[in-house]
C-alpha cells in the first residue's frame, strides 16, 4: 500500500496540471475554446444565486460552515438530489497564492488545498446528506469575460473537476490519518472518481447560495 501511494504521488507530481487539463486554468493558461458572446450571456446564471429563500436553511449554513473553514471556496450551489441518491456541492475554487504546476512544491500546495476542500466539504455536509448514497463535489473557476453586449463583463465557470465518492467510503477516509497520499490513494485505487474535463465546459447548474468570490473577481477584472 505504501508503494501504491507513493506512485501515485510521484506520477500526479510529475505529470503536474496536464494530468487534469481543467486545472490549466489556475496557472493561466486560456480555455481550449472561446465562447461567442451569445454563449456566456447564457451562462450569466452563475451570478443569480436564489436569495428568495426556498432554498433549505441548514444547506445554506453547512455552506456558510465549509466556507468559513476554508477560506479557499465559495459554495454556489449545494443540494439533495434524492431521485438520483446523490448530495451535490459546486463550489468555486481559488487556490493558494503559491499553489502553480510549475514547481513541485506550487503542485503540492494545490492538490493539498484541493484536498482540504474536499475534505472539509464532506465533513461539512454530513448530516445534510443522511440517507444519501454518494456525495458529489465540482470544482469551478470563476471568469471574467467581455460579451457582445456593448463589452459589458459577465461572468462564467469553468469545470476544474469533478469529485464523487460513496457517502460510506467518504465516512471510512475522514477517519484516518488523511495525508495526501492517503488522498491519492482515493484516486488510485478508484474509490473515488475524480476527472477534469478535456475540453472547456462551463457551469450550467442552478446556484442556490448567496455568497460569491464577485469581488474578487471584479477586482481582477478591473486592474487588468
Amino acid at each position: 500500500m505504501k508503494v501504491l501511494r507513493f506512485l501515485a504521488l510521484v506520477v500526479l507530481l510529475s505529470a503536474g496540471c496536464s494530468v487534469f487539463p481543467g486545472l490549466r486554468v489556475l496557472n493561466g493558461e486560456d480555455p481550449a475554446e472561446i465562447q461567442s458572446g451569445d454563449q456566456v450571456v447564457a451562462q450569466s446564471d452563475l451570478v443569480m444565486a436564489d436569495k428568495s429563500g426556498s432554498t433549505d436553511s441548514s444547506l445554506i449554513l453547512a455552506a456558510d460552515r465549509i466556507e468559513a473553514a476554508s477560506g479557499n471556496v465559495d459554495i454556489i450551489e449545494i443540494r439533495r438530489d434524492e431521485e438520483a441518491d446523490v448530495f451535490v456541492t459546486n463550489l468555486l475554487f481559488n487556490p493558494p497564492s503559491d499553489a502553480n504546476g510549475q514547481t513541485q512544491e506550487g503542485l503540492i500546495s494545490l492538490y493539498t488545498a484541493i484536498q482540504r476542500a474536499m475534505e472539509l466539504t464532506w465533513q461539512g455536509t454530513m448530516a445534510e446528506s443522511q440517507d444519501i448514497g454518494t456525495l458529489r463535489v465540482t470544482f469551478i473557476a470563476p471568469q471574467a469575460i467581455s460579451t457582445l453586449d456593448n463589452g459589458g463583463m459577465s461572468f462564467v465557470g469553468f469545470i476544474l473537476l469533478n469529485a464523487q465518492i460513496e457517502r460510506a467510503e467518504a465516512i471510512r477516509y475522514l477517519s484516518g490519518p488523511r495525508t495526501l497520499s492517503d488522498f491519492l490513494d482515493l484516486i488510485a485505487n478508484g474509490t473515488m472518481s475524480y476527472e477534469s474535463p478535456e475540453q472547456t465546459q462551463l457551469y450550467q447548474g442552478q446556484p442556490n447560495h448567496p455568497l460569491f468570490m464577485l469581488s474578487s473577481a471584479t477586482a481582477a477584472a478591473t486592474s487588468n
